[in-house]
């Protein structure tokens, strides 16, 4: 019964690690990312083009957005303003 015993712990502890280096094999360097590109990356922008800036474009453009007050928090709904609620502008408010 020993020697029995014995060749199946042998042959469990060889099958661990036969199956514990073909996972390994498998899975490889894979840690989930993409392949890195062969260029190495900058943190700089590509310099702007001149000619995107056409007189019609520049006629067209939209102002951009005002930062906002970080003071203050910004009023909810269409129309919220100063004065859209008690103590929401810190100016002069109408009498209840």
């Amino acid at each position: 019964m020993r020697p029995l015993t014995a060749l199946l712990i042998t042959a469990a502890v060889v099958g661990t690690g036969i199956v514990t280096v073909l996972a390994v094999t498998a899975r490889g360097d894979d840690t989930g990312d993409p392949p890195a590109p062969d260029t190495p990356r900058t943190h700089r922008a590509d310099p702007p083009d001149p000619s995107y800036w056409t007189p019609e474009r520049v006629r067209d453009a939209r102002p951009a957005p005002m930062p906002t007050d970080p003071g203050r928090r910004p009023a909810a709904g269409p129309g919220a303003g100063p004065g859209a609620g008690p103590g929401a502008g810190g100016g002069r408010q109408s009498p209840p």
